[in-house]
């Protein structure tokens, strides 16, 4: 099923339009378009539709126009034509801010005293680098609460590595603790994430 999935639509390659898989009948798709959906073709027309299954990756399928509205395309005549399995490596910058509010010692939550403002650089459903002024150690572990525009998640991050930045400190952590709910819920993220900055960038 690839309801609840980010898509895009492309014509001709070029990525014109994007939203979300809003139901999945086996027959047919409904998609619900957040950008871009004056430049789809009308009814019976074949387009491209892109997938970003948290499951089975990206997959592009051959379609046709149904009917198309403002907000709403529903397509029809379904054909895979292409499926690469990136989930592992699927990582998107952001500016996201978040409070470091508690380091695990012995598996115990301890607040910090004050809580650390830092900002998430780029995230993966597995790990996160951040920028921050406070100098943390390697192997110290970290709790956070993440607010998408889908989710708000309490995560964990494991510091790898540090390196000095021109103010302040970057970060390579490792999440550990994460639920499979949570790493979906974190992947569907990145990829929604993904969709959007191409199309920003794609002067559409």
């Amino acid at each position: 099923m690839l309801e609840g999935s980010p898509c895009a639509v492309l014509v001709d390659d070029e990525e014109v339009a994007h939203g979300v898989v809003s139901a999945d009948s086996g027959l047919s798709l409904d998609v619900r378009i957040a950008e871009g959906t004056h430049r789809v073709p009308g009814p019976g027309e074949r387009i491209v539709l892109r997938t970003f299954e948290e499951i089975r990756g990206r997959r592009d399928y051959a379609v046709v126009v149904r009917t198309l509205s403002d907000t709403a395309l529903v397509l029809d005549e379904l054909e895979l034509l292409s499926a690469y399995q990136q989930r592992a490596i699927v990582r998107v910058g952001t500016d996201l801010p978040v409070t470091l509010e508690y380091e695990v010692v012995d598996d115990r939550p301890v607040d910090l005293d004050p809580p650390v403002q830092a900002g998430i650089i780029d995230l993966s459903a597995t790990g996160v680098r951040l920028h921050c002024n406070a100098p943390l150690r390697e192997g110290q572990r970290l709790g956070f609460q993440l607010r998408t525009d889908f989710d708000e998640l309490p995560l964990v991050a494991e510091v790898l590595r540090r390196e000095e930045a021109p103010t302040g400190y970057r970060y390579g952590c490792r999440l550990v603790g994460t639920t499979q709910r949570e790493a979906d819920a974190l992947h569907r993220y990145v990829l929604s994430e993904q969709i959007a900055q191409r199309f920003r960038l794609g002067d559409v």
